[in-house]
């Protein structure tokens, strides 16, 4: 009787065994989706196809497709002018001249140019005034600079005590900015622009750049049919309620409380839920058709985010759009060119081959020593290490779990019981309260 219960066990802890194997492959595979086959119509399209450098990433679409740049910032706006140095510095001049003819009417009259600066390397200039006539607390700065046949322009708008510190970083853009042909693609750390790449400041440097950038794709065979991507940091305090798939939700229930049958109700989905690519892990995705409406036709609607990471550049909050059905740029106005498998495959085709842009730098810091086990560190400070971390005391360590920190995010706080009053008891409530804890690194990620 003992051998055979002895039995039942082994084989229960085998089964679990297989289950739990099987449930994590499939929550792998499910974030990862099997790609769609390229029909005979889009095969051509895709035989021949070239990489294009965005921010720190690169990205393959077909050849014959147009790159629209829209706006990009690290740190401050930048605007680059190919063949434009001439009106570039028009543009100073016609910036001097208004802010010199007005006057804050409110507050004495005063005009609201302040100075300018000339500069050698680059050439160019940095004119500052007022932001406005009726305040004298804001104000508007912009860096009007060239190489050569090529103008660019970057803008600031800090407070009258950020003054020097925004021209500051006006002058270290310009000296670090380099022209770029779309089809070069920079060894170096740093962010492709449009015609442009920004170089990393040194190595040295304790602040990360806040980083925005926003680039399209339309495909010629396809006109109908545009793409987007949009970089910027993570949200610090991950609010689920800014989450694609939090909005879904709540746009299906207002849809559902205005009337039971609203006809976007009847959209399809294709695809919903996590999504990865390569090393942005924390994706969510949603593949629709929208529904036949009497002032639109039927579209694509396709859109997966990714929180990001806080304190990893390479690793951002990340918008992706696909939609068809777009003329004049508005969706929706003429039919769909692609099928609704077609439209998948060109969705993964595209989206499966975002990876960060290699670079020296980037290699070398992945071969950097790890921290030892062990390794210690307060609240508040920056993460050190990847991998998993528990609170050092051993009485923290009995109520906190120990947990997954990347690299470069701040070390947690812990929440703690407090000690409950009279009217707390009476409320039935108990207060809680964020302490500094010393975090210790206990394992790696693998």
């Amino acid at each position: 009787m003992m051998i055979f219960v002895k039995q039942l066990a082994v084989m229960w802890v085998l089964f679990c065994t297989v289950v739990l194997s099987s449930c994590t492959q499939i929550a792998i595979d499910e974030r990862v989706p099997k790609m769609s086959t390229l029909s005979s119509r889009l095969q051509p399209v895709f035989s021949n196809t070239r990489t294009v450098c965005f921010g720190r990433f690169l990205i393959d679409i077909p050849i014959t497709a147009t790159v629209a740049w829209g706006s990009g910032s690290v740190d401050l706006g930048i605007s680059v002018y190919p063949g434009a140095a001439k009106q570039v510095d028009e543009e100073a001049v016609k910036f001097k001249t208004e802010l010199q003819k007005t006057q804050a009417i409110h507050l004495n009259r005063v005009p609201l140019f302040l100075f300018e600066e000339e500069l050698t390397a680059p050439a160019g200039k940095i004119v500052v005034g007022y932001d406005g006539f009726d305040t004298l607390g804001d104000l508007e700065m912009h860096g009007y600079f060239h190489w050569g046949d090529d103008g660019f322009i970057i803008d600031a708008r800090p407070l009258e005590d950020g003054r020097n510190r925004a021209m500051a970083t006006i002058k270290s853009i310009a000296r670090r900015l380099q022209p770029r042909a779309e089809h070069v693609i920079p060894p170096e750390p740093g962010n492709c622009l449009a015609h442009a790449f920004l170089v990393d400041e040194s190595v040295n440097s304790m602040e990360q750049p806040v980083e925005h950038l926003r680039i399209g794709f339309r495909l010629k065979e396809f006109p109908d049919t545009h793409i987007s991507i949009f970089v910027g940091p993570p949200d610090v305090h991950h609010n689920p309620s800014n989450t694609l798939e939090y909005q879904l939700g709540r746009v299906e229930r207002e849809q559902r409380a205005e009337d039971p049958n609203h006809p976007l109700l009847k959209t399809v989905y294709f695809r919903r839920g996590p999504r990865q690519i390569h090393d942005w892990l924390n994706g969510y995705e949603a593949l629709s058709r929208s529904p036949e409406q009497p002032d639109m036709r039927s579209i694509h609607d396709f859109v997966m985010d990714f929180k990001g990471v806080v304190g990893d550049s390479y690793k951002p909050y990340a918008d992706i759009r696909m939609q068809t059905g777009v003329a004049d740029n508005l969706a929706g106005a003429v039919k769909p060119s692609l099928t609704d498998e077609e439209a998948i495959a060109v969705w993964d085709a595209i989206t499966s081959t975002i990876r960060v842009r290699p670079t020296t730098a980037k290699a070398s810091a992945q071969q950097a020593p790890r921290k030892p086990l062990g390794e210690r560190l307060v609240s508040g400070r920056t993460c050190s290490q990847t991998g998993w971390w528990q609170a050092a005391e051993p009485e923290a360590a009995h109520t906190l779990p120990r947990r997954r920190i990347e690299a470069g995010a701040t070390m947690p706080m812990a929440v703690v019981a407090g000690k409950p009053t009279l009217w707390d008891k009476l409320k039935g409530e108990q207060p809680r309260h964020q302490v500094a804890v010393v975090w210790q690194l206990v394992a790696y990620e693998d």
